[in-house]
């Protein structure tokens, strides 16, 4: 007689073989684990944006060169000052230069791990709120969405995917009650990037919504390190030497910045649905009023609507899909509300939001039969991931990136100053791009200054004075700036008033390596040896470039007194 397999006898037979066991449950489907749902993630982020990995750096990433920190050996401890915004991102760059020097795609490689890591902490997240399966498409459309190449292929937006990787773990925590370390990883994504501040007024809401009584000692806490790390920003705005790039920029109130983010909140939600016409630089007027330009009333109405339904929705309806969605617009409010920023749109802005948009998202997918969302998902993916690796090969290196930017953006200045930026060795086609870009942003005091440098290469020193003298008038003074009207001085051999200049500068600025090696030139050419050594002494507090230090030392060695 056969023997039944003990697994398959009800209870009652089991417990006469004096077995305690339960009824086994049915093993899930394959793809319904989150170990093979792990690994799918990351394999479809390295098919993605295995074209990334031979990009160049773009843009602003060249910043990252001329910090002297990241440059010198060590474990980079100085890197963590006052003054310092993101010393956590710039650590890694710190590292990364230790290990590869300059390679960009080693620095490619970390925005890729960091990135596939992030999808798959999504899924661990979004698993605690739905389906296994429902978790599983929301990863994989987080990772595959083009939107997201700005933030992984772009290497300076890595401190985007830094804190976004510790507000995950900040939302996994929080998920499993285990508040002490939710409340310190807050802190460390700070450390990485600013814009996770608002995430305690996201953790609140879902508290009120989950109709828990929040953990007063918790979320004190939260807003606690929020309060210093907007007090170390603010502080740090304040001792930069440059023009900020937020906080208090130029021709930008903070009333018309949020009437235009009103209008650029549009523009996300609809990169978000069709993530066509991705662009670096978007092109995107500023709003001076209500009805200027006119799509602003209409922007401010139908999201003031939207916020409302979603609000109405989440508490009347306790709609979870709509509390998740709320959680959109809390996230991004750091870069689209009142704190003004000098560049209006940045499609690296969603990243963070993203999870929560996506996750809402979810919430939907789950009233989809499972057949029919598996068939979505077959197109979907493939759509996706194929989207990214194109969005990438506009990312391949600077040619195609600006021409890109410049077909999409003709109106604005920068897309002709990136332009420009390809033709550094032939002054002639550069001053052309230049002055097409002045001829769309004639208050542009970049273009104004790199059209005089450019100018100055051409050997028109007059001209070079009158670009450099416009860019100062449409900006504060900078010893840069100064540094370049001393230099123009001196091509036209006015000697005397290229030293005032010179001098001005470090005024301003006793760090600026440019005006002081300048001026020790001037100083040692016109024999004045003893003012060149001078000049030389570099304050104790100055941080420079090791190749600066160098430099200096060897230029004060030759005029040093005899």
């Amino acid at each position: 007689m056969e023997v039944p397999d003990p697994r398959s006898l009800p209870q009652a037979t089991r417990d006469e073989t004096n077995t305690t066991a339960a009824l086994a449950s049915p093993s899930p489907p394959l793809f319904d684990r989150f170990r093979w749902q792990a690994l799918a993630i990351a394999v479809l982020v390295a098919i993605a944006y295995a074209n990334s990995l031979g990009s160049s750096f773009h843009f602003d990433d060249s910043a990252i060169f001329l910090t002297p920190s990241i440059l010198r050996p060590g474990f980079g401890w100085e890197i963590f000052r006052l003054g310092q915004t993101r010393p956590l991102t710039y650590l890694t760059f710190h590292w990364n230069y230790l290990v590869g020097g300059q390679n960009p795609a080693l620095y490619h490689a970390v925005n890729l791990l960091l990135h596939a890591a992030n999808s798959i902490l999504l899924l661990a997240v979004a698993r605690r709120y739905l389906s296994p399966f429902s978790a599983g498409c929301v990863a994989a459309l987080f990772a595959l969405h083009p939107l997201q190449t700005e933030s992984v292929t772009y290497v300076f937006s890595r401190s985007t995917l830094l804190s976004t990787h510790f507000a995950l773990w900040v939302l996994w925590f929080h998920a499993r009650g285990k508040h002490l370390a939710s409340a310190l990883l807050f802190a460390v994504s700070l450390l990485a990037k600013e814009e996770t501040i608002a995430l305690p007024a996201f953790l609140l809401l879902l508290e009120l919504f989950e109709r828990r009584r929040p953990k007063i000692g918790y979320f004190a806490a939260l807003f606690g390190i929020a309060g210093l790390a907007a007090a170390r920003l603010l502080y740090a705005i304040h001792v930069t030497p440059i023009d900020p790039v937020w906080g208090r920029v130029p021709g930008i109130s903070t009333a018309n910045y949020l009437l235009t983010q009103c209008r650029v909140l549009w523009i996300y939600l609809r990169l978000v649905v069709a993530p066509i016409g991705l662009n670096l630089d978007h092109d995107v007027p500023l709003s001076t009023s209500l009805l200027s330009p006119w799509t602003t009333f209409p922007a401010v109405l139908t999201l003031a609507l939207v916020g409302v339904v979603l609000v109405s929705l989440a508490w009347k309806k306790h709609s979870a899909a709509a509390l998740w969605a709320l959680g959109f617009f809390v996230l991004i409010s750091p870069g689209s509300s009142i704190v003004v920023q000098r560049d209006l749109i940045f499609e690296h802005r969603t990243y963070l939001p993203l999870v929560a948009m996506a996750i809402a998202v979810g919430f939907l997918l789950q009233r989809i039969p499972r057949p029919w969302l598996t068939a979505a998902m077959a197109v979907l993916i493939p759509a996706m991931a194929a989207g990214t690796i194109m969005r990438n090969a506009d990312w391949h290196d600077e040619k195609t990136l600006w021409t890109d930017i410049a077909r999409k953006s003709p109106n604005k200045g920068r897309s002709w100053l990136g332009m420009a930026s390809l033709y550094w060795n032939d002054p002639a086609k550069a001053a052309e791009y230049l002055r097409k870009g002045l001829a769309v942003d004639p208050g542009n005091d970049t273009l104004h200054t790199n059209y005089g440098i450019v100018l100055l290469s051409l050997n028109r020193p007059a001209e070079a004075l009158a670009q450099f003298q416009s860019a100062m008038a449409l900006s504060r003074p900078t010893a840069d700036r100064w540094n370049n009207i001393g230099a123009a001085y001196f091509r036209m051999g006015d000697i005397a008033e290229s030293l005032r200049i010179f001098e001005r500068a470090l005024q301003l600025d006793p760090c600026n390596f440019n005006a002081r090696r300048n001026l020790m030139m001037l100083y040692s050419n016109t024999n004045q040896r003893q003012a060149a050594w001078q000049a030389g002494v570099v304050p104790a507090s100055c941080v420079m470039l090791p190749a600066q230090a160098r430099e200096l030392e060897a230029l004060r060695r030759q005029v040093a007194p005899r």
